[in-house]
């Protein structure tokens, strides 16, 4: 049945214009875990998305960490509110329709191996983890943990270190006598740690991993500094970006 039934009101907004809104229902599976030793962690990504043709889609994105039970990762679902405005009148060049939609994805990090992500309304499956063999397959797990979604209509491929340098006023130097702002976060996709406690915790954890990394034997050699100091920056970083 098409969720376009479960409308909740048409209105018109302003001359010209037409508001919507409806609930929609947004589900992923549980995943089982077989002999779960502890090492694998799994984050619930909420995500926000405003699309405004012809403009560039904007994501905002928060993750918490989900308690694993004895079958795994329990399953997740969720009554959201989607709306919009038809503005049918404009210019060719103008936004016509803006929709603001809400999904969600679950994405499972283990150290040693390459991040898994279970989008929304996939069937439940067993896990197949694919080995991450050096530094920088281990490092590019835990930006595929805090990566923004990947969406069809997305236009950017670039990951969040280097939106970061983007839009953030912190730069690989980090000179700290220059405040980051939290205006900014949401251009960059990831919400800041002061979006919620679980937010924080996340961000936090996310920090620690690139910091164990970085400290790691792998990372002791000479031949890898300029990856070790890659790594320390991003744990900086995002253990500020958490306390923000």
């Amino acid at each position: 049945m098409s969720r376009w039934l479960f409308m909740l009101a048409v209105l018109p907004i302003c001359t010209g214009c037409l508001g919507y809104g409806y609930p929609t229902l947004v589900y992923t599976p549980n995943v089982p875990i077989e002999k779960n030793d502890g090492s694998i962690h799994a984050f619930r990504v909420d995500v926000d998305k405003t699309d405004r043709k012809p403009l560039t889609q904007v994501t905002h994105y928060t993750l918490a960490k989900i308690p694993l039970d004895s079958r795994g990762v329990p399953s997740q679902l969720e009554v959201a509110f989607a709306s919009g405005v038809y503005k049918p009148l404009e210019g060719n060049d103008a936004v016509k329709h803006e929709r603001n939609d809400f999904t969600m994805l679950v994405r499972l990090y283990r150290p040693g191996y390459r991040t898994i992500t279970v989008q929304a309304w996939d069937k439940s499956r067993e896990l197949h983890w694919q080995a991450a063999p050096d530094l920088l397959a281990q490092e590019k797990a835990i930006d595929d943990l805090l990566a923004v979604p990947a969406f069809a209509d997305q236009l950017t491929k670039a990951t969040w270190w280097e939106l970061k340098d983007e839009k953030m006023p912190v730069r690989p130097s980090f000179d700290f006598a220059t405040p980051m702002t939290v205006e900014k976060a949401p251009v960059l996709g990831l919400q800041p740690g002061s979006t919620s406690p679980t937010e924080r915790r996340a961000l936090e954890f996310a920090s620690s991993e690139y910091d164990r990394l970085a400290r790691s034997p792998a990372a002791s050699s000479p031949s890898v500094q300029t990856h070790r100091e890659r790594l320390q920056q991003k744990a900086i970083w995002l253990k500020r970006f958490a306390d923000q």
